[in-house]
C-alpha cells in the first residue's frame, strides 16, 4: 500500500507541474529567444499599428469648398472651439494643416474683436 501511495503522490505531483505550465502564456513557456521572436512579429498587426482599418480624416473646409476663413463669420468659428472656448487640436476636428493656422487666426481675431469670448462663462 505504501508504494501505492508514492505513486499516486508522483503522479499528482507531475499533474500539478503540468497544470503549471499550462497556466503560462505561450511567450513565457517557450522561453526568452522565442518571446523576443513573438512580440517582434506582434508588432505590427496589433500592438504597434493602431490605426489599421481607419479611414483618414477628411477637412471638413475642404470638403464644404471653403477657401477663405472670415473671422467675421462666428457660426463657423464656433464649430472649431471647445465648451471652454479653446481652440480644438486637429487630431479632434480632421482640419488640415494650413487651414488650422488659417482658422486658428480667424479665431483670434474674432476674441479680440470680442466677436467670440475668451473663457467660458461662470
Amino acid at each position: 500500500m505504501a508504494e501505492l501511495s508514492e505513486t499516486t503522490g508522483s503522479v499528482e505531483a507531475t499533474a500539478e507541474a503540468g497544470q503549471g505550465a499550462e497556466r503560462r502564456p505561450a511567450a513565457q513557456a517557450a522561453g526568452g529567444a522565442g518571446r523576443r521572436v513573438a512580440s517582434s512579429s506582434n508588432r505590427g498587426a496589433a500592438g504597434g499599428n493602431r490605426r489599421t482599418g481607419r479611414r483618414k480624416k477628411r477637412c471638413p473646409l475642404l470638403e464644404a469648398k471653403i477657401d477663405y476663413i472670415d473671422y467675421k463669420d462666428v457660426k463657423l468659428l464656433e464649430r472649431f472651439i471647445g465648451d471652454n472656448k479653446r481652440i480644438l487640436p486637429r487630431r479632434l476636428t480632421g482640419v488640415n494643416p494650413t487651414m488650422q493656422r488659417r482658422l486658428a487666426r480667424a479665431i483670434k481675431r474674432a476674441k479680440h474683436l470680442a466677436l467670440l469670448p475668451y473663457v467660458q462663462s461662470v
